[in-house]
């Protein structure tokens, strides 16, 4: 991938993932400028660090595919894989995988966080990854549902060391350069750190839990319940990629009014670490 091809692969991501929620009656997002804007933003950041994993296919000049994999630190991720509906099952969805794993450590622990296709699925499960159904919580809020938490305070820049270390400890490997991403995408990050019980998460634009890591479920549970209170009354809130190990994210979302929709599994090749209290990022695992 160059940086020319950046509309190009706005556009493939945008067919194959609208075709895909109306498929699996997901919730529409609609595109607009700040989307795009977002969408640009990350794919030069992904060319300016991983410009090895960064691929995409053609159709003569029609950019028909593509597949971005970081490496950060021990752990491979696959940040965005998609390809257009009208090219979908031949073959070109396989081929970027397969530069895509060619990329970093291809016997280290990675993380896929797949969507609802099932030939996504099948392709990620025989390329080592093991599944692990996720569901995601959205709606909106019951704030009689969220009791007062004490011990989360506003994050900053100067708070990445703990963000790093919980990090390292739940996923065996920090987000590198990818902090930044998330905090100059309209993020919020709350913490919390008493001693040894440390965790982070960051919230965006009010509405949406990007990540959240913490050290045992009570301080999860305390980040996320603060999160959800800092979210907006008025528009739909969204905790996503919640699988069975989250259970206290479960109960904070079931409290708050939430309610659960399948979504695409997490996917793991190895043992990146516990990943539990934890809840992924889809830009970065």
């Amino acid at each position: 991938m160059v940086v020319d091809d950046i509309p190009g692969a706005n556009e493939v991501w945008e067919r194959a993932f609208s075709e895909m929620r109306e498929r699996f009656h997901l919730p529409h997002q609609p595109r607009d400028a700040a989307s795009d804007a977002r969408f640009d933003s990350r794919l030069r950041h992904f060319l300016q660090h991983d410009a090895g994993g960064a691929w995409v296919s053609h159709e003569g000049d029609r950019v028909t595919g593509l597949a971005i994999a970081l490496q950060r630190e021990r752990l491979w991720v696959l940040s965005m894989l998609a390809v257009d509906p009208s090219t979908q099952s031949s073959g070109v969805g396989r081929a970027l995988l397969e530069r895509a794993l060619a990329y970093g450590d291809a016997t280290g622990p990675g993380i896929i966080l797949a969507s609802r296709d099932p030939r996504a699925m099948r392709r990620y499960a025989r390329a080592g990854f093991a599944l692990r159904p996720s569901v995601v919580a959205w709606g909106r809020l019951r704030r009689a549902g969220l009791p007062a938490v004490t011990g989360v305070r506003d994050g900053d820049a100067s708070d990445l060391e703990l963000a790093i270390a919980v990090d390292r400890f739940q996923r065996g490997a920090s987000r590198g350069p990818d902090y930044e991403v998330l905090l100059d995408d309209a993020g919020q990050m709350l913490v919390f750190e008493d001693g040894a019980r440390r965790g982070y998460t960051i919230v965006r634009d009010a509405t949406r839990v990007m990540v959240l890591a913490a050290t045992d479920p009570a301080v999860a549970t305390a980040l996320l319940t603060e999160a959800l209170a800092r979210c907006s009354d008025d528009r739909d809130v969204e905790v996503g990629w919640i699988t069975a190990e989250q259970q206290w994210a479960v109960r904070t979302c079931l409290a708050a009014g939430l309610e659960f929709h399948p979504v695409g599994p997490v996917m793991v090749r190895g043992y990146p670490g516990p990943m539990s209290p934890y809840l992924p990022n889809g830009m970065s695992g």
